[in-house]
């Protein structure tokens, strides 16, 4: 569906000879029409500012970041907030790229809307079902960011605060669709300190799992920010080329 609309939106637009709609479709997981729509006239603005003739697959991807996240910030973090933005991203796409081969499309430093750095993950296909498994290591890709800084920097940041959120509500679906060591559970009368003791049980595995991942794999996390320093930004393709050469 998302395929079609974009071709309908693109068909009056020159497109370069590297545009993979089809990729682009895989990306926008999520996006209604007015947004897909939007992100076909924001590439064409991307292009048209570099004074290029043709739209860009680049064009398209960098569409894409401003449509999910808003504009770049004009404030530029200090080079140490960069450095540990780096680190926790780094950490993100590493552990999601070890638990979902393929997943990460972008890492970034590049501030835009709230967020100072994101990684944006590609599904295979859309995902309206969610195993235990898929659950845990979405639980896992989460705290990655937080466990990176602490192994690398000695310390975390705030920068992990929304990460644990969603961690929590992630915990919280696993409980709350009978996946838990509680079984299936009524939500409204299940008392909040033993909800609290099996989020904590949970969120717990999943750290210990992190923390030994990152722990060996420090010195490849190293390449990735390293690049990330002087690019401020990786693509999913480049960025498994540095994991395969490590």
């Amino acid at each position: 569906g998302r395929l079609e609309i974009l071709k309908l939106h693109t068909k009056d637009k020159p497109l370069a000879g590297d545009v993979d709609l089809e990729q682009i479709a895989k990306e926008t997981f999520g996006f209604s029409g007015a947004h897909l729509e939007s992100l076909c006239n924001e590439a064409a603005i991307f292009a048209m500012r570099a004074n290029n003739k043709q739209i860009s697959q680049k064009n398209f991807i960098e569409a894409i970041d401003k449509v999910i996240m808003g504009e770049k910030l004009n404030r530029k973090p200090t080079e140490e907030e960069r450095k540990r933005i780096a680190i926790h991203e780094s950490g993100h796409a590493l552990v999601s790229e070890h638990f979902n081969p393929n997943s990460v499309s972008t890492i970034t430093i590049t501030s835009r809307g709230q967020a100072l750095g994101y990684i944006r993950q590609t599904p295979d296909d859309d995902i309206y079902l969610y195993t235990k498994q898929y659950l845990e290591s979405q639980i896992a890709v989460s705290l990655a960011g937080a466990a990176a800084e602490k192994i690398l920097l000695g310390d975390s940041s705030t920068g992990a605060s929304n990460d644990f959120e969603q961690a929590v509500n992630l915990a919280k679906k696993i409980i709350f669709s009978g996946m838990s060591e509680l079984g299936v559970v009524d939500k409204d009368s299940l008392p909040s300190e033993k909800l609290h003791k099996v989020i904590s049980d949970i969120l717990s595995t999943q750290k210990s799992v992190v923390e030994k991942m990152i722990e060996d794999k420090q010195d490849v996390l190293k390449l990735v920010v390293d690049y990330l320093m002087e690019n401020e930004k990786i693509d999913g393709q480049n960025f498994r080329e540095l994991l395969r050469k490590y």
